[in-house]
């Protein structure tokens, strides 16, 4: 009996940790993008990461010149962190976010609502203006 109890103990343990159960099969939601791939890039990743409400994504695309776009939804973290801030960008939704970087490499990042509400782009191999012209093109940011 004193097994059985053990054994029963370490089973809900592993239940109430998660015990490595798909995400999707408790109806949690996976982050959507909500745009289009950028016109001359083809993606290379997609990363899932699950959370106790939401899926978060990452998603990596690369152009045939060798740029590099790199997004995430719902996934927290410091995005740009180094990367002098430029500006504030109205994204698609209608929020602003901070525009980062110099040279080749861009950030932007802003705060949705909901559990995917966390999102960033970043880019490199990019001029500023290059790489809002392709925001752009995306829907990511509105038209200017």
């Amino acid at each position: 009996m004193r097994v059985f109890g053990a054994t029963l103990c370490l089973a809900m343990l592993a239940v109430a940790c998660g015990g490595g159960a798909d995400p999707h099969d408790d109806g949690v939601p996976t982050c959507e993008p909500g745009f289009t791939t950028p016109q001359g890039f083809r993606a290379t990743e997609r990363f899932e990461d699950p959370y106790a409400d939401h899926v978060g994504i990452r998603l990596g695309f690369v152009s045939d010149e060798g740029r590099e776009l790199h997004y995430f939804a719902g996934i927290p973290g410091e995005f740009g962190e180094g990367l002098p801030g430029v500006d504030s960008i109205v994204v698609a939704e209608g929020l602003e976010g901070p525009l980062q970087g110099s040279g080749d490499t861009w950030v932007l990042s802003w705060r949705a609502p909901g559990p995917c509400g966390v999102r960033a782009v970043l880019g490199s191999g990019f001029t500023r203006r290059s790489f809002l012209e392709t925001l752009e093109r995306t829907g990511i940011i509105p038209v200017q």
